[in-house]
């Protein structure tokens, strides 16, 4: 679950230098992570979010969250505009590269608005008290006479109005105001937040300008697909390329081995080519054998009846209040009801896919992804390059869902970009994602209540156990 951090002084850093001219606020957004705690003992000034405003009055939020149709490129901007007085579409959205020794990124949990809330108003706040403190001075003029309104600091009794482009590099030189401490708005004043507002990417995406990680494009990028075997825990025992090779387009095939531990990869046989349907007419034209392995017996069928086998078995007794069997035998009226589900893709609109050049001197990649520091972990330990070579480009994806948080999909690309020197761009395609997820668990639920001769509730009792407070 995403936590949220309790946020002091050293958890901020303000240059006027660090990224040119003007005032710059760094902070830090909770990332996706088990424990607060376990953040600061990794990182004790884990930065990942900074509000830059230049002397040519532009107003930047530079954050290190992913958009995946969620809405966070409005809804972080908004937050940050409501503190800072500032019609909230003059904040423009910057991703963050990766560089998880200054940072840490990550984004899942439905938590980035809850988790940003008061970090973002507490940067916004503090860079208005500064711009408002640097005016008073340029002014000569008590602080409290002052006033940030409209992207700058109104002079009440003289007229006087700068903006905050003006006073950006005056207000870069002022103390840190104490973010324990530094006045909110009151939520009566809000004109931002809880406001109807077009998202930030809404045109982008609608005029088809908006980059997707399955829009990227290189100079002699390479498309590949993958075959991978039918089975979990399968692999190849043999195939034969040379219907594959003769299809129009393709230009290599060349096997990838799994890696069951981290990214948990199927491994396979990965098909090249200059476009995605040769590769993908060139999967088809594989000839494979496949070793299934220990689970080729495996269906929907044997699951279901090992649930209710196991649903039929006495289990252990983990909550018990009062005789449920008594009161079932001798309830006015009993209900049995299994509830079963099935195993549940997350079916991403965008297919899965991630775009990886690796050469002797560095590696980039351009990739949808909720984890964008695994994905450079995993292209550094593929590589052998030093991490600061890697650069993770972090895309617009069509829905993440938790699925864009797994590293199996940036695992292959690497594998395959290792192999070839050239830009690849593995593409997944919905058959694919629908059988090689990262599924919800399937489940079986097997339940009895029982009503007295008055309708009142009786007895329930289930399997698993459920908490009925």
């Amino acid at each position: 679950m995403t936590t949220s951090l309790s946020l002091d002084r050293r958890a901020f850093l303000k240059t006027g230098t660090t990224a040119g001219t003007g005032l710059l606020i760094g902070f830090r957004l909770p990332a996706f992570t088990s424990s607060a705690e376990d953040q600061e003992k990794k990182n004790p000034n884990p930065l990942n979010a900074w509000v830059h405003i230049t002397p040519d009055n532009h107003v930047s939020l530079i954050f290190g969250k992913s958009e995946m149709g969620q809405g966070i490129m409005t809804a972080l901007p908004m937050i940050l505009a409501e503190e800072l007085s500032l019609e909230w579409s003059k904040v423009k959205i910057e991703q963050a590269p990766t560089n998880p020794a200054i940072y840490n990124h990550g984004t899942g949990g439905s938590g980035s608005v809850a988790g940003s809330w008061l970090p973002l108003r507490q940067a916004g706040a503090a860079a208005r008290e500064m711009l408002t403190s640097a005016a008073a001075q340029r002014w000569n003029v008590n602080r409290d006479t002052c006033v940030a309104k409209d992207g700058g600091v109104l002079h009440g009794a003289r007229k006087n109005f700068l903006t905050y482009g003006e006073l950006a590099e005056d207000a870069a030189k002022l103390p840190i105001p104490d973010f324990k401490t530094v006045p909110l708005k009151n939520s009566d004043d809000f004109t931002i937040v809880g406001h109807d507002k077009r998202r930030y990417e809404g045109s982008a995406k609608a005029t088809g300008k908006a980059v997707f990680g399955i829009d990227a494009r290189m100079p002699g990028m390479q498309y590949a697909v993958i075959a991978r075997c039918p089975v979990f825990g399968g692999k190849v025992k043999s195939f034969d390329a040379t219907k594959a090779k003769a299809v129009p387009g393709v230009k290599d095939v060349i096997a990838i081995d799994a890696v069951p531990q981290g990214a948990f990869t199927a491994g396979g046989v990965a098909v090249l080519a200059d476009n995605s349907w040769a590769a993908m007419q060139g999967r088809k034209a594989l000839e494979i054998t496949w070793d299934e392995g220990p689970h080729a017996a495996e269906s929907t069928e044997w699951l279901h009846n090992q649930f209710a086998e196991n649903a039929a078995k006495t289990g252990k007794v983990v909550r018990n209040d009062g005789d449920a069997d008594a009161a079932l035998v001798g309830a006015a009226k009993k209900v049995d009801a299994v509830y079963e589900f099935p195993f549940a893709a997350h079916a991403t609109m965008e297919p899965m896919n991630c775009t990886v050049h690796i050469r002797p001197d560095g590696a980039e990649a351009w990739v949808p992804t909720q984890a964008p520091q695994w994905a450079q972990d995993i292209i550094v330990g593929i590589s052998g390059l030093p991490r600061d070579k890697v650069i993770v480009n972090t895309t617009l994806m069509g829905g993440g869902f938790g699925r864009r948080y797994m590293g199996d999909f940036v695992m292959e690309a690497a594998q395959i970009a290792k192999v070839t020197g050239k830009p690849v761009q593995v593409l997944w395609t919905r058959e694919d994602d629908m059988q090689h997820d990262f599924y919800r668990p399937s489940s079986y639920h097997k339940m009895a209540g029982a009503v007295d001769a008055q309708g009142s509730l009786a007895a329930v009792e289930a399997f698993p156990d459920f908490d009925f407070d």
